[in-house]
């Protein structure tokens, strides 16, 4: 009896167990499936992003050049002689304004200026100071120019003829230089300009017929 109990069974081979994913190919195929599919929604989400930069920098960062624009001329005084020798002096107030389409700010300095014409010759001219047009803004200013026809050269121009028919055709110029702050790192610099025709009527000393290109 004792013999049997002292006997020694031989132990069962221990049982080996394959890790999950070999005992299951598919699994394999599943988790590479779903990695392509987190590459595929990276490269997705990276795409959108640069696409939505792209449409930011050409919204925000392209900078265009300011409207100038002459809203209305009006004479405060005048004076004028068709002889012995013809002259013509005027005071004239101008209402400039300048609308920036930019998102961010346009400034300006002092070297800019606003001046009247006749025949292409210079009646009169006016320094225009630094300022600012805010972004998508726009700034406002008036202008008020003596303009003499002691300025104009001798025997180039008809304004004998032009007073006795009683209307002066005139035209403006205004240039204005600066730049345009974007998110205060980026400053680009940009022209605006406006030509203006109009016609001085003496009778009854008023602006008509204001026209800008």
């Amino acid at each position: 009896m004792a013999d049997q109990e002292s006997q020694s069974w031989p132990l069962a081979p221990a049982r080996v167990h394959r890790r999950s994913d070999d005992e299951n190919p598919a699994f394999k195929a599943l988790r590479k499936e779903r990695t392509n599919k987190c590459f595929v929604y990276i490269f997705a989400g990276i795409v959108f992003l640069c696409a939505i930069l792209l449409i930011f920098a050409l919204i925000v960062f392209r900078s265009k050049s300011p409207d100038v624009r002459l809203r209305s001329v009006a004479v405060k005084s005048l004076r004028y002689s068709k002889s012995p020798s013809p002259s013509l002096n005027a005071t004239l107030v101008a209402v400039v304004t300048i609308r920036n389409p930019n998102f961010g700010p346009y400034v300006f300095g002092n070297n800019n200026s606003a001046s009247f014409l006749y025949g292409g010759a210079k009646l009169g001219e006016h320094k225009i100071g630094g300022g600012e047009a805010r972004w998508k803004g726009t700034e406002r200013m008036s202008i008020t120019m003596e303009v003499r026809s002691s300025r104009l050269p001798e025997g180039s121009n008809n304004l004998s003829g032009d007073l006795n028919s009683g209307f002066v055709n005139l035209s403006s110029y205004c240039r204005f230089t600066g730049k345009v702050h974007l998110l205060k790192i980026f400053k680009n610099r940009k022209t605006a300009q406006m030509n203006c025709n109009m016609t001085l009527v003496l009778r009854t000393k008023t602006i008509k017929d204001l026209r800008c290109d």
